[in-house]
C-alpha cells in the first residue's frame, strides 16, 4: 500500500482537497482556492479514489476456464 502512494503523480487532480470541475483543466482546491489540475503544492494528500488504476494484459496465449477456476 505504502508503495502504491509513492507513485502517484502529485498534481491536484489525485488529491484529496481538490475537486475536479467537469470537462476542464481546473480544480476547486479546500486549502488554495481555483487551481490547475496539474499544479501542485506541500498540502498534497493523495486520494486513491481519483487515480486510474494500471490494469496489467495477459500474455498472448489460448487460455480456458480452467486456467482461471481451479478446476
Amino acid at each position: 500500500m505504502r508503495n502504491d502512494l509513492k507513485k502517484i503523480e502529485k498534481i491536484c487532480a489525485h488529491c484529496e482537497h481538490a475537486v475536479i470541475i467537469r470537462e476542464s483543466d481546473v480544480c476547486v482546491c479546500g486549502e488554495h482556492g481555483v487551481v490547475r489540475a496539474s499544479d501542485n503544492c506541500r498540502a498534497f494528500k493523495p486520494d486513491l479514489l481519483k487515480v486510474t488504476p494500471h490494469v496489467r494484459k495477459l500474455p498472448d496465449g489460448d487460455y480456458d476456464a480452467t486456467v482461471f477456476l481451479d478446476i
